[in-house]
């Protein structure tokens, strides 16, 4: 499975439904299209334990797709 659809996997574990997550496209800003605040940090954590990161870099900030999570990813493996 390649990144993107695993992040997809999360997103439906914290709740996202299918049908918004079947829609997304690796471009589109998570935070206040797909998910609240609180969605979103459910989501960093899920994705911190899932690939073993920390996203704690001053730029994490400007992270919004799941592109942009993507090349955080591999940048960190």
């Amino acid at each position: 499975m390649d990144i993107i659809n695993e992040m997809k996997t999360l997103l439906l574990k914290i709740g996202v439904e299918e049908s918004v997550v079947a829609d997304l496209t690796q471009y589109l800003p998570l935070a206040g299209h797909i998910v609240d605040s609180v969605g979103y940090n459910e989501f960093v954590a899920a994705l911190e334990e899932r690939f073993g990161i920390v996203v704690d870099d001053p730029g994490a900030a400007y992270i919004r797709s799941l592109n942009d999570f993507k090349l955080l990813i591999e940048s960190k493996s």
